[in-house]
């Protein structure tokens, strides 16, 4: 199962999004189910990485994607446009977990773990989250 994470700032707008996992969709062929995700994601990051230039931690591999915006991120002239990309991310992905459900989870956190310095600590399960995970 692919398990995503939107995380959202006080005000509810996405500042970062995490994924991690296959989704199993495929049999010993192709995972369209991952493919989608990694679609997404893969134009999230080269956005954020080529054409808006905020402060971002994005780091991508194997059944791995985080991206999290920098302190000040909302400050920042390009905040509009990266929203904007971040939003429609956010809803391209409900909507293929809508379509594909027990392939990809899907989750929203509103308050960063505090003082979180890396984007998987600031998407850090909680314990009863853990639980239902096993």
């Amino acid at each position: 199962m692919v398990k995503i994470a939107v995380l959202l700032n006080p005000a509810g707008d996405p500042v970062g999004v995490t994924c991690r996992g296959h989704a199993g969709f495929g049999e010993g062929g192709p995972d369209l189910v991952c493919a989608a995700v990694s679609a997404l994601t893969g134009a999230l990051g080269i956005a954020f990485s080529e054409v808006i230039h905020l402060p971002v931690e994005l780091s991508a591999g194997h059944g791995k994607f985080s991206l999290l915006l920098g302190p000040g991120s909302v400050d920042h002239p390009d905040w509009p446009s990266a929203r904007t990309l971040l939003r429609t991310t956010w809803l391209a992905l409900q909507q293929l977990a809508c379509l594909n459900q027990g392939f990809l989870q899907l989750r929203t956190r509103r308050h960063p773990v505090e003082g979180a310095t890396h984007p998987q600590q600031a998407f850090r399960p909680s314990k009863r989250q853990e639980e239902s995970d096993k």
